[in-house]
């Protein structure tokens, strides 16, 4: 399964590098590949020239399913023009497959496949919009308040390119 998305993705972005006669700008829906937790597809919607919100859609180790959403501010803090800070909030959504644990007070938990997990995220990052090009490459570092099946905390970190078509 995460072999086929990642070579959909790839097929995708290979067609639109080698799209001829066309000038190649950021529009606001940007489509791609995050790798790390999750792994999957990315995907981010520019509200403003400083917001946007973005998410992701994929596997986590233990082949758990993700999805998470977050409110982003975005600020040029760099000399480098193409280079954005990002920061912002959301929430996380999964299931655990078998053999996905939680701590919670010296106790280890076993979750069936079941199970729904929900938690807050805070996010920050680096997002580099390639110059005269629809695409853009990210890293970001995101830790996690877990609020069930049980409370804990945790952390996410992943990289990633967008196209934006």
């Amino acid at each position: 399964m995460r072999k086929f998305c990642f070579v959909k993705c790839m097929l995708v972005i290979a067609v639109m590098i080698a799209a001829p006669g066309r000038v190649r700008t950021q529009g606001k829906f940007g489509v791609g590949v995050i790798l790390g937790e999750p792994t999957g597809v990315a995907w981010k919607y520019r509200l403003s020239e400083e917001h946007a919100l973005d998410g992701a859609i994929g596997l986590s180790p233990g082949d758990r399913f993700r999805l998470h959403v977050d409110y982003l501010w975005e600020k040029h803090s760099f000399q480098e023009e193409h280079l954005l800070l990002h920061y912002g909030a959301g929430v996380v959504i999964g299931a655990g497959g078998p053999g996905y644990l939680a701590f919670e007070r010296g106790e280890t938990y076993v979750f069936a496949q079941r199970e729904l997990g929900f938690a807050m995220r805070g996010v920050a990052g680096l997002t580099y919009a390639f110059p005269h090009s629809p695409f853009d490459a990210f890293v970001e570092i995101a830790p996690l308040l877990i609020l069930a099946p049980a409370s804990g905390m945790g952390i996410d970190a992943a990289v990633g390119a967008r196209i934006y078509p």
